[in-house]
Parts: C-alpha cells; sequence; structure tokens
C-alpha cells in the first residue's frame, strides 16, 4: 500500500488544491470534498463531526446518478457500492446531514491505476467508535432507497484524521508535534472561503487561516497548517 501511496503522491498532490473547474476531464477532477486538506470549500458543503459505527449498508449506485468527478466512475466500480454508517455528533448551523436518528451514510472511493476513483477495496476505513471531521457536499441527484443520506467521499482523503493520505502527507511533508484536534480542524474548515471565493482571489483562504491562527494563537507548527500555508503561498505567489 505504501508504494501506491507514494507514486501517486506527485500528482495527487497538484490536484488537491486545485479548484476543481480548474482540472481537466481526463484527471477526473477531484472534487475538494474529497480532498485531505482543503483550502476552500465548494458550493454547498457542511462541516461535520461524527462517530464511525461498525455498520456498513450496500447503497445502490448508478453513476448516472452521481455528480461532479465520480459521474465519471465506470460500470463495474458501482457494483456491489457498500457506505459505513457515522452518527452525527454536530454540524454547522443551518445544514442538514443525517436522518433524524441522527445518521448519515459516506461511502468511499480509492485511488486505482490512473488516479482514477474505484470501489474501495480496503478491509477498514475509519475504525468504529472514531470521532473524526469531512466536509460533505452533494454528491448524488438521487439516492434509490430508504436509508439515511448519503455521501461519497474520496477514502483516501477523509475523513480527518483517518484519510489513508492524511497521515502518509504529514509523514512526507514535516513532522509537527501534534496535530489540530477535530474539534479545532471542524472550526478551521468553517472559515475556509468558497470555491468561488478562492478562484476569484486564492489569498481569501490564507486571510482566512491566518485570521483563524490570530484566534488560535500557538498552532503555526500544528499539522497541518504548516502544509496549508505552504501551498496557499505558492499558489498567491503565482498568480
Amino acid at each position: 500500500m505504501e508504494l501506491r501511496v507514494k507514486a501517486t503522491l506527485a500528482l495527487l498532490t497538484a490536484l488537491l488544491v486545485i479548484p476543481a473547474s480548474a482540472q481537466g476531464q481526463a484527471a477526473a477532477g477531484f472534487e475538494p470534498a474529497g480532498a485531505g486538506l482543503p483550502l476552500y470549500r465548494p458550493a454547498g458543503a457542511a462541516a461535520v463531526v461524527a462517530v464511525a459505527t461498525p455498520q456498513w449498508v450496500p447503497v445502490p449506485t448508478d453513476p448516472h446518478d452521481l455528480l461532479g468527478a465520480y459521474r465519471f466512475l465506470p460500470p463495474y466500480a458501482t457494483d456491489d457500492t457498500e457506505g459505513q454508517v457515522f452518527r452525527l455528533l454536530f454540524a454547522e448551523k443551518g445544514t442538514s446531514v443525517a436522518d433524524p436518528e441522527g445518521n448519515f451514510v459516506a461511502v468511499p472511493w480509492t485511488v486505482g491505476c490512473g488516479c482514477a476513483e474505484e470501489g474501495w477495496d480496503e478491509p477498514i476505513w475509519v475504525q468504529p467508535g472514531d470521532t473524526v471531521v469531512f466536509l460533505l457536499s452533494k454528491t448524488r441527484n438521487r439516492v434509490p432507497w430508504s436509508g439515511p443520506p448519503v455521501f461519497d467521499v474520496l477514502g483516501w482523503h477523509q475523513p480527518y484524521p483517518a484519510g489513508e493520505f492524511i497521515p502518509f502527507w504529514r509523514w512526507a511533508r514535516e513532522e509537527p508535534e501534534n496535530w489540530l484536534s477535530v474539534e479545532e480542524f471542524f472550526q478551521l474548515l468553517k472559515v475556509l472561503p468558497t470555491e468561488a471565493a478562492f478562484q476569484l482571489d486564492p489569498g481569501s483562504a490564507l486571510t482566512a487561516v491566518r485570521g483563524w491562527l490570530a484566534l488560535n494563537p500557538g498552532k503555526e507548527s500544528t499539522f497541518p497548517i504548516p502544509t496549508m500555508l505552504r501551498e496557499l503561498d505558492r499558489l498567491t505567489e503565482v498568480r
């Protein structure tokens, strides 16, 4: 698995920080909601904190119902799709991501040959009982079932801090003493600019992160802040 991750890291690093509208369809345009270290928020996205349950459920998936990059999924990848059930703890005000019982389903997709999304084939995604953060956005036109709301994510990149790429990115880029807590990362996601604002001015994300740091002193070296600042500085200079 480690070799597979290293082989795709360079391409994914670029994809993670470029707005989806600026990426070619050949690269599948990974949705920012699937990024492990998002620098902006897609339209309608909601930051949520949830607890993983041990329950996995079959989720009927028709590629014609999928949105964004997921609409390019090949039919074979959507056979026998399953999602893990999460119990919502709290979400941003004015958002609704769970059923009346407080549950939602996250369907993880992995990275296959050529960085194409494929069905999750790892034995474990999020350990039951773990508290994690998602940045969720609508990924389906309809869900042909009566279960909880369904969201598709790249399992390598979400949720924080359990996504497979998140620990690897930390190891490859820097070794900070600690990580942002789940609550801190949730609050950070809330202040990031929308995708539209980011496209107009990448500096808006840099301003948002620095503003968050001003309210949370002593977090400058806490993962993933250094990586986010480095990428935002680079994007601002390029522009």
